[in-house]
This record gives C-alpha cells, structure tokens and sequence, in this order.
C-alpha cells in the first residue's frame, strides 16, 4: 500500500523539517517556512495507551519526531511504521508496516 504524505514545512536556510508546518522558522528570524509534504514512515520510537487509545512518538524518515495516533497492536519499538491515509487536518494514524 501507498504510504500517505504528511504536511509540513522546512527551514530554507537549516533544512530543518516541521511537521506539523508552521509558517515561520523556529531560530526568531522571522524568516518564512517552505511547505511541502514528507512521507509518514518512520521507526516508532515509544507508546502508550490512555483510555482504550494507543499514541506514539514516531521517527519520521524525513528527521522530524511527532506524537501520533496508532492502530491498535502497533506496539513494536524500534519497527517500522507508516500511515496510509492522512485527513483533512493533516491528523494519521500509524501501523506496523
């Protein structure tokens, strides 16, 4: 299956990867962010469950770390996991892959 693309944004002086975007660089600048698209595959890095609903930390493979949902059995540190689909707020939810 097609690995789902996340937005995000990018630092064009550091190359440094936002996810989820932002509209300026995070050194004070004031200098604006590039949007782009990274693909949602990483290596999971942690997880949890709180009320029935399992969360992860995920190690994209673009650099960036974000907390996200998982599917449930998606528990593996260290595995890979993507996302297959992403909604209109940009929100995935992670599975083994």
């Amino acid at each position: 299956m097609p690995v789902a693309q996340l937005p995000a944004s990018r630092d064009p002086v550091s190359g440094q990867i936002y996810v989820p975007p932002r509209s300026f660089v995070a050194d004070g600048s004031l200098r604006e962010a590039e949007a782009l698209a990274v693909p949602a595959a990483g290596v999971l890095f942690s997880a949890t469950t709180f009320n029935g609903q399992a969360y992860g930390i995920v190690d994209l493979d673009c650099g960036a770390r974000i907390q996200t949902l998982l599917e449930a059995g998606t528990d593996r540190i260290g595995a890979r996991v993507a996302a297959q689909a992403v909604d209109e707020q940009g929100h995935a939810r992670f599975a083994h892959e």
